[in-house]
């Protein structure tokens, strides 16, 4: 019975034993984990730089409303070649003028009135053909960025010789983009570096190695712009004048 006694006391000696061991493991574990935590300051840097867009694309369309297709036809074709006319004299090589294809609308006499007022179904009632609508776009794509604005804006003075055309808005592209990435990147990398620097420096410790580095969306902006750099990707077209603006996120150990 005394030797049955002095094993369970043993019994229960290791047990606790084994228990304060797994406790101080789990203990320095999770303290481990809290300094692993600590180790790493987080920033995001930032970088801007001035941007002028070196490639336009510009479209205007004319348009010409006849009796008949042929007369439409040969109104479309003299509004067309004297756009063209207008804007190779104004300095732009003719092989940067491209017409894109014609597009053909039937015109028809109004709907009629129903006895009550309404309008009666348009695919149940015969409309009299009153004529045809052809209209036939320009595009142009031009590395002359700021003859092709000044041009885009003039056009429309061949509405005063009775030619019926539309300029469209430009877009103002920049085709630099892979070089321009690698500069700008770099300027966000330093700024996360002074930044990281000035938060351990007010805290009383030094950098380490850089520990990971995440790159974000590189955005074109119109230039003035007022918004803050974010991850989301944006691609500005409507300015002459931009901004690209870049982000990373790096995380540097602390000691």
């Amino acid at each position: 019975m005394a030797k049955f006694g002095s094993y369970s006391a043993v019994l229960v000696a290791l047990v606790v034993g084994l228990s304060l061991v797994a406790c101080t493991m789990l203990t320095m574990r999770a303290m481990t984990q809290v300094r692993g935590t600590q180790s790493i300051v987080r920033v995001t840097g930032s970088a801007r730089k001035a941007i002028k867009s070196d490639l336009i694309i510009w479209t205007g369309r004319a348009t010409a409303r006849a009796a008949t297709v042929a007369d439409a036809y040969k109104t479309l074709k003299a509004g067309v070649a004297s756009a063209q006319a207008f804007l190779t004299k104004g300095g732009l090589p003719a092989t940067e003028v491209e017409t894109l294809p014609i597009t053909t609308r039937t015109l028809y006499a109004p709907l009629p009135k129903a006895a009550d007022g309404s309008e009666v179904d348009a695919s149940t009632t015969y409309r009299q053909v009153m004529g045809y609508e052809l209209s036939q776009s320009i595009r142009v794509r031009s590395e002359k960025v700021d003859l092709v604005d000044k041009l885009s804006r003039q056009v429309t003075e061949l509405v005063g010789g009775g030619i019926d055309f539309e300029s469209n808005a430009p877009e103002y592209w920049y085709t630099k983009l892979g070089d321009l990435k690698v500069e700008i990147l770099a300027d966000a990398a330093k700024d996360a570096r002074n930044r990281a620097e000035q938060i351990a420096t007010n805290s009383g410790c030094s950098l380490g190695a850089v520990r990971y580095c995440r790159q974000g969306v590189m955005r074109i902006i119109p230039a003035y712009s007022t918004s803050e750099p974010d991850e989301m990707g944006s691609l500005d077209t409507s300015a002459l004048d931009k901004e690209a603006v870049a982000i990373v996120e790096v995380g540097y150990a602390v000691r």
